[in-house]
């Protein structure tokens, strides 16, 4: 990231949503710059529907990743904010998941994966 004259990485800022897409939301930010907050930097958890969560008009706190001041257009997360500033810090995984997760066997995984390792570091030793 080149020095932005407005922002900096790792400084927590406010944007106002403008576009809820199915990839992310773009934001309005001081100084005339938009930006975007990919659904992959909203949470650890998997985030199933983003209109579920974010309506155009809230106003959120987001962490500054990477800022282009030629195009006025930064890069944003909230994965990473302090519990007491983020908003969004309660999405939940979709039960769809977590239910399908459960109902999978990964006991034969577990056992194997071990074997499975030291196989592939022997592969990579020969060349192979």
């Amino acid at each position: 990231m080149e020095e932005s004259k407005y922002f900096k990485k790792k400084d927590v800022i406010k944007g106002i949503v403008v576009s809820i897409q199915n990839y992310g939301i773009f934001l309005s930010f001081e100084h005339a710059y938009v930006g975007l907050l990919h659904i992959s930097e909203i949470s650890y958890n998997f985030v199933n529907d983003l209109r579920k969560h974010f309506h155009i008009g809230d106003v959120i706190n987001v962490m500054v990743e990477s800022c282009d001041d030629k195009e006025k257009f930064i890069n944003v997360s909230t994965k990473d904010l302090p519990d007491e500033i983020n908003s969004i810090k309660n999405i939940l995984p979709s039960k769809k998941i977590t239910s399908y997760l459960k109902e999978i066997d990964f006991s034969k995984l577990e056992k194997s994966l071990p074997k499975m390792i030291n196989d592939e570091i022997e592969r990579e030793k020969e060349g192979i």
